[in-house]
């Protein structure tokens, strides 16, 4: 067992449980901004290069397949296990559908562009942001510019919906009551119609939303940059808690931990840990370890397997690697 990590230098290595042995390494022609995917039925992982180049590599790394998108990854592509289909948001409004087990291109859409890119804006091109996410139907929904879209697994367009700002948050699939959740920058949290697009409810925040929701147990927590958490019944569309720190940091998201807790790399560089059921603060990580010249914060989505491990990244080029502490006995 170990940990499959990617850099900025592109490097993509599989490193020992501890961090004290790489079994195998490979490079890209880029740097990698974007999450790795893991493609669980063939059991590989998929890594997406800043230059538009795709690899997919089994666990013995060993190359599967290559693709070239033609334009930056920068938002972490999404799997659609039924139509054994990943899809990618790309720079410069595109869309693309690859068959997993080949890499061969499934469609490629135009999605629509920001309002500012016909008066010539310079920041256009950088979209779409956010991630795509597979719905309850096995569609795909994307955030882009202005517009939430979801596209049917051959790329057909099934709906668009305007929410009248943009967007750097990934949606978030509700697959208990068939919805997206979508967060706009203005801080409102927007509940569709998972099937149609149609509006089922809305919630404002008070505050702008740039790191991305994630669901546990029936509550959708979202933070704000003014390091607010709301969690949100995903049923009556009602704030059941409210925390005061552990937002996740600009354009990370929040991560749920196997027992359900809520975990997030937070606006100081730390990990912290609320409680799903009612927003309590759990822990907080400590990055600090007396080496000269060291920048403890971390910049990146935590992740957490069910092994008792979870590792955390920051853009100094640090890796690390986390222990829980052992539950004691009730009988102690």
């Amino acid at each position: 067992m170990g940990v499959v990590a990617a850099s900025d230098d592109g490097h993509v290595r599989l490193y020992s449980q501890g961090l004290t042995k790489v079994y195998w390494e490979r490079r890209l022609n880029s740097g990698v901004y974007a999450s790795l995917v893991v493609d669980p039925e063939r059991q590989r992982v998929v890594v997406a290069g800043t230059s538009g180049l795709v690899l997919c590599f089994d666990l013995r790394g060993g190359l599967a397949w290559s693709a070239d998108v033609g334009a930056p990854v920068f938002a972490t592509p999404t799997v659609l296990s039924a139509a054994g289909l990943l899809v990618i948001a790309a720079f410069h409004g595109r869309c693309l559908g690859l068959d997993l087990e080949t890499g061969a291109r499934v469609f490629d859409t135009r999605t629509p562009e920001p309002w500012h890119a016909v008066h010539g804006g310079t920041a256009a091109y950088r979209d779409p942001y956010a991630s795509p996410v597979g719905t309850p139907e096995g569609n795909a929904a994307l955030c882009c510019a202005e517009h939430v879209l979801c596209l049917a697994p051959d790329g057909t367009e099934l709906w668009r919906r305007e929410t009248g700002h943009a967007m750097k948050a990934s949606p978030a699939a509700l697959w208990e009551t068939g919805e997206i959740a979508v967060c706009p920058v203005d801080g409102r949290c927007l509940f569709l119609d998972s099937r149609t697009g149609e509006p089922r409810g809305e919630i404002f925040l008070g505050a702008k939303i740039t790191g991305s929701p994630a669901v546990s147990g029936g509550l959708l927590a979202v933070g704000t940059v003014r390091d607010t958490v709301s969690a949100i019944d995903i049923r009556t569309r009602r704030v059941i808690w409210e925390a005061s720190q552990g937002a996740p940091r600009s354009y990370t998201s929040f991560s749920v931990l196997p027992g359900g807790n809520f975990i997030a790399t937070a606006a100081d560089g730390n990990i912290v840990c609320l409680r799903r059921e009612d927003g309590r603060f759990l822990w907080e990580s400590s990055q600090v370890l007396g080496l000269a010249d060291h920048q403890p914060a971390m910049d990146v989505t935590p992740v957490a397997g069910p092994d008792g491990r979870m590792y955390g990244a920051s853009y100094e080029g640090d890796l690390y690697e986390f222990r829980f502490q052992p539950q004691l006995s009730r009988n102690h």
